[in-house]
């Protein structure tokens, strides 16, 4: 069970597991998920029926920031408290995936996302009652009555993000560099997909990074690094595409994420992935990947 409450040396504490098939979901497919009662209820029933767990960080709790409307709060909490304990909470920072992905192993064994223990502790705080050990509704609901200046921050941090990315699409240099760069660390994925998913921002032009986008580029990153199935958006998805044709044309084999958006009935497709996905094993100090 991803996560649950264990007795040990007389001490109540809080654990959590990465258990496959572990899903990412964008806010859009977080939102839908939980106000279309068919779809919301499928999709609780194909990933407990995997036995896998729903990837949550601190960029879903931001984005819950965006909508005014109340209702969209409490129906993301409904869609979680159905979903746990199913549950694992990561912390979606590059550099922590990135240091650790460096450090000396057998690249054999995948990884588990670094892990958000601060989260993980409150929630466990958080608890009600014996009959229902965790909530995410206490946290949800803070999170909306203070929208607009979490949503502030959110922003702000987003578009100095943006806007360091385009002054750096602005450099000749930076181009030529990116245009010719083929040695991508495949020991450390998370680089390399992040220079992967990138390239056409710098290669294109047309191609326009705003704050909205420079909100996504770590949870894209790092779910499709370290989840078997995301939903994201489109252009993501998109991405994610011209990303692995990169790497086949360069012979880099690295294992990424089934990514779907809402284009093409990707909701659908997703959701017969996850129905169809084998019963999973747990990741605690590692799991040997043998899946192509």
């Amino acid at each position: 069970m991803p996560v649950r409450f264990e007795i040990n040396e007389g001490m109540l504490r809080v654990l959590q597991s990465f258990d496959f098939p572990t899903v990412y979901l964008d806010h859009w497919a977080i939102r839908r998920f939980s106000s279309s009662e068919e779809e919301g209820r499928r999709f609780v029933r194909a990933l407990k029926s995997s036995g896998g767990a729903l990837v949550v960080a601190h960029t879903n709790f931001a984005e819950i920031t965006g909508p005014t409307d109340a209702r969209h709060a409490r129906e993301t909490a409904r869609l979680f408290e159905a979903v746990l304990p199913n549950v694992y909470f990561a912390m979606f920072d590059v550099q922590q995936a990135i240091n650790q992905e460096k450090q000396l192993r057998d690249i054999k064994i995948r990884l588990k996302a670094p892990p958000d223990m601060e989260l993980l502790v409150a929630v466990g705080r958080d608890r009600t009652d014996d009959f229902q050990p965790f909530t995410l509704a206490n946290i949800i609901e803070a999170i909306a009555k203070n929208r607009e200046r979490l949503g502030a921050i959110w922003h702000e941090s987003n578009q100095a993000l943006a806007d360091r990315i385009n002054e750096l699409r602005r450099d000749p240099e930076m181009v030529g560099q990116v245009k010719n760069f083929a040695a991508h660390p495949a020991h450390v994925p998370t680089l390399a997909v992040m220079q992967g998913l990138l390239r056409p921002a710098f290669l294109d032009e047309t191609f326009s990074i705003d704050r909205n986008d420079a909100g996504d580029i770590h949870h894209a990153t790092l779910s499709i690094v370290y989840c078997d199935f995301v939903l994201l958006d489109g252009k993501w998805e998109a991405m994610h595409e011209r990303m692995k044709r990169r790497f086949t044309e360069l012979g880099l084999t690295i294992r990424t994420a089934a990514v779907f958006s809402a284009r093409r009935q990707g909701v659908i497709r997703f959701l017969e992935a996850l129905e169809a996905s084998a019963s999973p094993a747990s990741i605690k100090d590692g799991y040997p990947d043998n899946r192509q």
